[in-house]
């Protein structure tokens, strides 16, 4: 909830641009009901752009504008004369675009949710930000190198908001009457994920229906997370079943489930993949299961995402110039390593790997900000966009003057904020 008068007063203070900037980014679809708010909820199929600056999505899809006293819309409140829009592209899109892979530019359409997206639907080839829930690893980096490197030197990470994930769920008796009262153990999430519970009878919920798996189809922070909660959890011996990846499919062998899984795009698909699939579980952000009419959820363990407690990030808990390497052969989970000493400016942070799993709610994302070290379009305006993300415009007291939807918490830290304002250039 936004506390108008404040926000009044703190937009009355704040500083003019002198020339408009239309900032433009895209990428992890964790954040985006905090980003951008609940609008792109509405269209049918769901956008994937949310937009105040005209950006077209591409002939016949649709897009959205930003909801009201979202983050994005906040921030051109105190800004009047900047926009930023952003694309629901998933983690590694957004990451391939921002780095420079082969063929991918943010001009490509973002397209809406019937279909793939082929970037950002800027009107340049490079963007102005991402967003990813799977931090910077050592092969993004090589990327990068080989990519946009040679037009803007270096890159910026900022770990920006924690979240956490939700299991909606979409199972009926045998009379057919919807099971909304679900609590899972961890044991109960590991024997349905690894497939070896097959019918929801099998994990103590009373229904005979096959337990229907939906992932993520696309490269993906939020399989990120939840594929290391499955690897810390659920692997024993010295062949991990999870190992920790962007794509489900490489997470674990989809063969495992005997064709009772179904794949989705972005939160949004796996949402919509649930609330299609009689006996379905899925795997998302909890703020877009929150929003969508009359869907389950599973607890797990007792705890409610609803009322998931406090995301607590200690400040040695941020790591500054590190990426992620392989994948612990035994646990399956990411093993943090030095950036390229070439790229080691103390302008890359993320939230250790392992603070994912020492949360009381025990499924848990973060999500970051990434953009480069030299040559933006707009420093002043990223730093802002940035800034406003990661620690909210503040009272004269201090305090925020709105509320971050359910399942949200910021990573305010002052490596955050020194990263913020030294390294985009």
């Amino acid at each position: 909830m936004i506390k108008k008068a404040a926000l009044a007063a703190a937009i009355a203070s704040a500083p003019f641009a002198a020339s408009a900037t239309d900032l433009v980014g895209g990428g992890a679809t964790l954040p985006a009901v905090a980003y951008v708010g609940e609008d792109f909820t509405l269209t049918d199929p769901q956008a994937r752009l949310s937009t105040n600056a005209g950006l077209n999505p591409g002939s016949g899809f649709l897009d959205a504008p930003l909801g009201i006293d979202s983050i994005f819309d906040v921030f051109e409140q105190n800004n009047l004369s900047h926009t930023a829009s952003y694309c629901q592209t998933g983690s590694s899109t957004g990451k391939r675009v921002l780095l420079g892979a082969s063929g991918w530019s943010a001009s490509g359409n973002c397209r809406d949710y019937s279909d793939s997206p082929e970037g950002f639907s800027g009107l340049d080839a490079l963007p102005d930000f991402a967003g990813s829930d799977a931090p910077l690893t050592a092969d993004d980096i090589v990327t990068f190198q080989n990519g946009n490197e040679a037009a803007r030197t270096n890159l910026v990470q900022v770990p920006a908001l924690g979240a956490f994930l939700g299991l909606p769920i979409n199972i009926q008796d045998g009379s057919g009457n919807p099971i909304t009262n679900v609590d899972l153990s961890t044991a109960e999430v590991c024997a349905i994920f690894d497939g070896s519970a097959t019918v929801w009878s099998d994990v103590g919920v009373p229904s005979s229906q096959q337990i229907k798996v939906v992932h993520r189809s696309d490269g993906s922070g939020t399989t990120f997370a939840f594929s290391q909660y499955l690897a810390a959890n659920c692997n024993s011996g010295l062949a991990p079943t999870f190992t920790t990846q962007e794509l489900y499919s490489d997470a674990i062998s989809l063969t495992v489930y005997g064709g009772r899984d179904v794949g989705g795009s972005g939160n949004g698909g796996v949402i919509d993949a649930v609330t299609g699939t009689p006996g379905a579980i899925g795997y998302a952000n909890f703020s877009n299961v929150a929003v969508e009419p009359g869907l389950a959820y599973a607890l797990v363990e007792g705890h409610d995402p609803a009322n998931g407690g406090s995301i607590n990030v200690a400040a040695s808990d941020i790591l500054i110039d590190k990426v992620l390497g392989d994948n612990d052969s035994v646990t399956g989970l990411p093993k943090p390593e030095d950036v390229d000493s070439s790229l080691a400016q103390e302008c890359l942070a993320v939230v250790d790997p392992a603070v994912q799993l020492e949360q009381v709610y025990p499924i848990v994302a973060f999500t970051n900000l990434l953009t480069y070290t030299e040559n933006n379009n707009d420093p002043a305006a990223t730093q802002a966009l940035f800034t406003e993300v990661t620690h909210g415009t503040r009272d004269q007291n201090g305090e925020p003057v709105y509320d971050l939807p359910v399942g949200y918490a910021r990573v305010a830290s002052t490596a955050v904020s020194n990263i913020i304002s030294t390294c985009i250039n």
